[in-house]
């Protein structure tokens, strides 16, 4: 690895949206307290870290720089999320990865060295990039990186297990091939606030998910099957979780959720906890070319929007005022699960510029004050959908 010069750092501006990972070495400060000289301990992290930026450039990966006995890297083929090969070899990554600490343990037991134990997490989303060094270094930031960093450390990542997020999960479950060849496992939500979490999962190949892997194991190496209970992703649960006052059948959600991107209808979502309100919003969009579903509960919304695949061409218009999750709360977690989604604020208040002041990104014309005029409305969101 290189060392960063004293010129810094550079924020590009740039951003792509990709699969990011962290690779973690478990119980690495305590395994290297005991060694006897440095020489150990830097054969024990130059093993680790070598043999795991190799496997992530064999499958095109980029291994963005090692955070003490952590690896940061990501997949720039992914950013065409249509491109489901580049996506079986982020999966194949991670399993190499895991198959490969078998070899690799026994070096180590060669060496009285302790065993590898890994933390692996994976998901997708937008990532800002930035210049380093002498600015020919890339180096990430964003919201989208640093979920994928603290699902790695939680009590949900389970050691020698792949954990992904639902960004991710969502747009492996569209390609049926992935599906076929791979299981997938409800590991719980991460909690981010105490009212919202994020869907996190376990991946494995079906081959492997019904037996036991048959490689060697070595001296301390605890790759048995944890005990938790494995639950498939049912679509009824999601269904259940809906809010009843939205307005949309079930063949149109399906339309709207997954919808074909040659199609140019834009799309909207209303989040008011107030019906009335609602209607009159769906009411001043009827003539519309648009597909419009309404929540009053905005924790269902935020449920709802996880189980979106593409943004593109989507606006959220919400109130700030509302029980349970605020608009200013919804915010952040809408630009959790995607930065470039496009918000519009409505509000009763006269708090236009605290809220410019206090939620990044936001402009003039993304805050709308009650009560709304139909012209203005229709003319704002018209012009911010586009």
């Amino acid at each position: 690895m290189k060392n960063f010069s004293s010129k810094g750092i550079r924020f590009s501006g740039d951003s792509i949206k990709s699969c990011v990972g962290f690779i973690d070495l478990v119980d690495s400060t305590k395994n290297t307290i005991t060694m006897e000289g440095l020489d150990y301990i830097r054969m024990y992290y130059s093993t680790f870290i070598n043999s795991v930026s190799n496997l992530v450039k064999s499958s095109n990966g980029r291994v963005i720089k090692n955070i003490g006995d952590c690896l940061l890297f990501y997949f720039p083929k992914t950013s065409n999320d249509k491109n489901e090969h580049s996506f079986i070899e982020v999966i194949e990554c991670a399993l190499n990865i895991l198959d490969k600490r078998y070899s690799l343990n026994d070096e180590l037991s060669q060496q009285h060295l302790p065993p590898f134990n890994f933390r692996i997490s994976i998901d997708y989303g937008v990532l800002d990039l930035a210049l380093v060094g002498d600015y020919s270094q890339i180096d990430l930031f964003g919201s989208t990186l640093n979920l994928c960093s603290k699902i790695n450390s939680s009590s949900l990542s389970i050691p020698n297990e792949i954990i992904i997020g639902d960004n991710f999960y969502r747009i492996l479950k569209s390609f049926s091939s992935i599906s076929k060849d791979f299981n997938f496992s409800n590991n719980g939500e991460y909690k981010i606030t105490e009212t919202t979490g994020y869907p996190t999962y376990n991946i494995k190949r079906k081959s492997d998910s019904s037996s036991t892997s048959s490689l060697p194991t070595t001296i301390n190496d605890y790759d048995t099957r944890y005990p938790h209970h494995d639950k498939e992703f049912s679509s009824s649960m999601f269904k259940n979780s809906l809010d009843k006052s939205y307005y949309i059948n079930s063949e149109e959600r399906k339309l709207f959720s997954h919808k074909n991107d040659n199609n140019n209808n834009k799309r909207i979502i209303l989040v008011d906890d107030e019906q009335d309100i609602l209607f009159t919003y769906r009411a001043f969009l009827k003539d519309y070319n648009y597909e419009v579903v309404s929540f009053s509960d905005p924790s269902r919304a935020l449920n709802y929007m996880r189980d979106i695949r593409s943004f593109t061409d989507l606006l959220v218009i919400l109130d700030i005022r509302m029980k349970n999750l605020n608009g200013f709360q919804l915010h952040q977690q809408i630009k959790s699960i995607d930065p470039t989604i496009k918000v519009l604020f409505i509000t009763a208040l006269d708090i236009l510029d605290e809220l410019l002041s206090i939620v990044p990104g936001v402009s003039k014309d993304q805050i709308m004050r009650k009560p709304v005029d139909k012209k203005v409305f229709t003319t704002t969101v018209k012009k911010l959908i586009n």
